[in-house]
């Protein structure tokens, strides 16, 4: 299914602020789990990994949502992405969502290198289908450049049936600035502190900017 209301979301206290956590800073955890259908009703604090995959042309491959997605269907949005559910860790769901929901296999020490940084970050809306929802999360962020042989084409997609992924593209990392700045209806909004981490680090990485 595009996604299990029922999964249980471990809880966590709210931010001081929305500013990025410090490095070495965990989010704390109140030690309750929640059903995900509930969560994005009742706007409790979760954590979740945001995995953004890069070429070396500076392009970042976008995602786009299933239409079956209780928040933000049918928009592009990072690489790949998933909710930290019960008393799993960060890097294993990164390493699990990837396989999960594109395909594509990498190590933990991988993931574990192209950490970038915790973010706490709010939205809210509405679908047709699930209703109104407020998304409160700790978004673990990763930035992954893609090998030299990597084939966006001859990724196998979590699209079969109601999956969780409609398809992937391309975009120039420029032009995914640009689109969150001017809130361009077709991507999943994203806040200029999120965009100037991306950002930084991406041209952290050398030779994609």
């Amino acid at each position: 299914l595009g996604q299990d209301l029922c999964e249980e979301f471990a809880l966590y206290a709210p931010p001081a602020s929305l500013a990025p956590l410090q490095r070495g800073k965990e989010p704390i955890p109140l030690g309750v789990l929640k059903a995900r259908g509930e969560v994005h009703r009742d706007g409790d604090w979760h954590r979740s990994v945001h995995v953004w995959l890069i070429d070396a042309a500076g392009r970042l491959l976008l995602q786009r949502r299933s239409a079956f997605k209780d928040t933000h269907p049918n928009l592009l949005d990072v690489s790949c992405a998933g909710h930290i559910t019960g008393a799993d860790g960060v890097v294993d769901t990164a390493v699990r969502e990837l396989q999960e929901e594109i395909g594509v296999s990498l190590p933990e020490a991988d993931l574990e290198a192209a950490w970038v940084c915790t973010l706490p970050a709010s939205a809210e809306g509405a679908t047709a289908q699930h209703g109104r929802f407020l998304c409160r999360e700790y978004q673990e962020i990763f930035l992954v450049r893609c090998s030299a042989g990597f084939d966006a084409a001859a990724l196998a997609l979590d699209q079969g049936g109601q999956g969780e992924v409609a398809g992937v593209e391309w975009r120039d990392a420029s032009e995914v600035a640009a689109a969150w700045a001017s809130g361009d209806a077709g991507f999943v909004p994203r806040t200029a502190v999120y965009g100037a981490i991306l950002s930084e680090a991406i041209a952290g990485l050398g030779g994609s900017d």
